[in-house]
C-alpha cells in the first residue's frame, strides 16, 4: 500500500503575526540603573575588534549566527549577554572569551557612532 502524501492545506494553521518571532532586544538596564562595567568592557571590545575587521553589525552577526540587533545592544551594553553568546561572537574573532574580556582598545579609541566617519 503506498504512503499517503500530507499536504500543509489540510492542517489549519494559525499565522503568528511578524512582531511575535522577530523583535528588538528587549535592554535589560533602564535609566535608573547602570550597566557592569564588564558589560561596557565585552561591548566596547566587540566594537572594536569589528571595527579593525571593517566588518558590520550584520557581518559580525552572520559571521556568529547571531542577529545584527543583538550585536548592536550588546556593543551598547544595553543587555547582559550570555556565556554562550560571548563564545560565538568571540569565535567569529578567532579568539576566546577570555581574550575578548581582557582586550584594550588604544586610549584614542571612540566608540561613537562618528567613529565610523573617517
Amino acid at each position: 500500500m503506498p504512503a499517503q502524501a500530507v499536504l500543509y492545506s489540510d492542517y489549519l494553521m494559525d499565522t503568528i503575526p511578524f512582531e511575535h518571532w522577530v523583535r528588538e532586544p528587549v535592554p535589560t538596564y533602564g535609566a535608573d540603573h547602570a550597566a557592569p562595567e564588564t558589560c561596557k568592557l565585552l561591548g566596547n571590545n566587540i566594537r572594536y575588534m569589528r571595527m579593525l575587521r571593517r566588518w558590520s553589525q550584520e557581518a559580525l552577526g552572520l559571521e556568529a549566527g547571531l542577529h545584527r540587533t543583538l550585536i548592536g545592544a550588546i556593543e551598547r551594553a544595553e543587555v547582559n549577554t550570555s556565556i554562550g553568546t560571548a563564545e560565538k561572537i568571540a569565535q567569529a574573532f578567532g579568539l576566546s572569551v577570555a581574550e575578548l574580556l581582557t582586550a584594550r582598545p588604544p586610549a584614542g579609541f571612540r566608540a561613537g557612532r562618528d567613529a565610523c566617519n573617517d
